[in-house]
């Protein structure tokens, strides 16, 4: 019975460390050397592509994590695996290194919820791949081209809460109750085995039959208080982690029904923005185009036409003059009036989307407006357009003044 204890005491420690989904187990270091040279395969496509957009620090920091995690296990893990004790040490050392590296995003398994999409348009193109990569660990890129800008859009678009992501993560959250199922049926197997063993020496040495007896009662007693006291916490950690999930689904649903319900909006202004912009930098030409015809029109009418003592100068003459000048003045006010116009308008348009950019972006955070605040900034951005213009032009009304009092006179 005592050499028992002691083999008992001195087993190796089982490899236990936790991924982005959940937890894997090992019970030889070739197993977790080989899983980690195929964890380091999940990046690989990167290649020559990553010094284009200047993002190999991102994956020099993967390389760093990893190999030092190699280093563990072959000068640490395989070198005392006869040395029981600082074999535990070592085991421990290293569950405590992959946890950090992983929770200060220094790595990544083929068990988190994107590696499958990582993988799925690294298939398409590398390009799309180290988009994926960028967007998941913050990395800057630079410079972004047409590929790299469509890669990081389907990024934002699968990490806003896609269809493909939801999906994903469901497959994730399967495979790993698959492997805990798998896990406590190797656990149970295990169980009855080593109990089958003991009930067998049991019946040979009747002797010691009582005390095994009373010994498995114990060990099946504190196992199964461990047992619930093990699913208590797991009950009670789940719910608060559905809690969770369900209020940040239902503000990812919020946000892109508000995306889509603004989305013609965003995109009628844009166009008008743009339309309003172009009429305004016509009309500019022409109010320059008008203002130096009617300049030139009034000098040459000067020079040719009223150069004269005042005496001698014709009355049709001086009601010419006045009428080139009043009409000269009107249209480049008229002009005038229409460029202005479609400046305000072009930048009111600017505004109303800057508007709902913002507060589409406020919403996606978890800050947006409260529902009765809503109405009140739905009205602000939908509220009627003004030209600015001068509805009730009138006319040249001095120069009909003038022929009034000229034929009054006459």
């Amino acid at each position: 019975m005592s050499e028992e204890i002691e083999q008992e005491e001195i087993k190796l420690k089982r490899i236990t460390i936790k991924t982005e989904t959940g937890s894997k187990w090992f019970d030889d270091p070739e197993k977790l050397l080989s899983w980690v040279q195929q964890q380091r395969q999940l990046y690989g496509f990167h290649g020559n592509v990553s010094q284009r957009y200047q993002m190999q620090q991102l994956f020099s920091r993967f390389d760093q994590s990893w190999n030092d995690l190699q280093q563990q296990i072959t000068n640490g893990l395989r070198r005392f695996k006869n040395d029981p004790d600082n074999y535990n040490n070592r085991v421990e050392q290293f569950s405590n290194s992959f946890s950090s590296y992983l929770t200060n995003k220094q790595l990544f398994t083929e068990e988190a919820p994107f590696a499958p999409f990582v993988q799925c348009q690294a298939d398409k193109s590398a390009e799309l791949g180290l988009a994926v990569l960028a967007v998941a660990f913050d990395a800057n890129v630079s410079p972004v081209d047409r590929k790299m800008y469509q890669g990081l859009q389907q990024a934002d678009d699968y990490f806003a809460g896609s269809d493909d992501r939801i999906k994903e993560e469901a497959d994730s959250l399967q495979q790993l109750k698959d492997r805990w199922d798998e896990e406590q049926t190797n656990q149970r197997d295990s169980w009855v085995n080593e109990y089958q063993l003991k009930i067998d020496e049991a019946t040979i040495q009747n002797s010691k039959v009582d005390g095994l007896i009373t010994e498995w009662q114990n060990q099946t007693e504190t196992q199964t208080g461990d047992l619930n006291s093990h699913k208590e916490q797991f009950k009670k950690k789940f719910d608060e982690e559905l809690v969770y999930a369900k209020t940040d689904l239902e503000n990812l649903t919020k946000t892109y029904d508000d995306k889509l319900a603004l989305h013609a909006a965003v995109r009628y202004w844009g166009i008008q923005q743009d339309s309003h912009n172009d009429k305004a930098k016509f009309y500019a030409k022409v109010l320059g185009a008008t203002t130096v015809v009617v300049l030139l029109t009034i000098i040459l009418f000067a020079i040719f036409g009223l150069d004269k003592p005042f005496k001698e100068v014709a009355v049709s003459r001086l009601v010419t003059a006045a009428a080139i000048t009043t009409f000269g003045i009107w249209i480049i006010k008229i002009v005038g009036n229409i460029f202005m116009s479609h400046l305000h308008l072009a930048t009111d348009a600017q505004e109303r989307r800057t508007m709902i950019h913002t507060y589409l972006a406020l919403t996606r955070k978890g800050q947006g407006p409260k529902e009765e605040d809503r109405q009140l900034i739905l009205q602000t951005l939908f509220r009627p357009s003004t030209t600015d213009m001068i509805k009730n032009d009138q006319g040249p009304t001095q120069l009909v003044d003038m022929i009034n009092r000229l034929s009054s006179k006459s």
